[in-house]
């Protein structure tokens, strides 16, 4: 329960970061997305590969790795062309 009241409050802080970082500018998105995309990652990472890796087969988890990758790069894409 302690853990689930520090990621609300955490996400409360985001989003309030987020709306007193709203008329900065550029330069305070520049700074916000690729730290938002690192921690998506991160999660991504570490919380799906070793599940990959547990529970299906090394084709399955080639494929799987690949469709991981694939997102990270659509993301490059977006944030690219945006």
């Amino acid at each position: 329960m302690l853990l689930q009241l520090l990621t609300a409050v955490a996400a409360l802080a985001g989003a309030a970061c987020s709306l007193l970082a709203e008329g900065s500018g550029a330069a305070a998105v520049a700074g916000i997305l690729p730290f938002t995309a690192g921690g998506f990652i991160y999660l991504g990472t570490v919380s799906v590969i070793p599940e990959i890796l547990r529970n299906s087969g090394p084709a399955q988890a080639l494929l799987q790795l690949l469709a991981l990758l694939a997102g990270v790069a659509m993301m490059l894409l977006v944030a690219h062309y945006e």
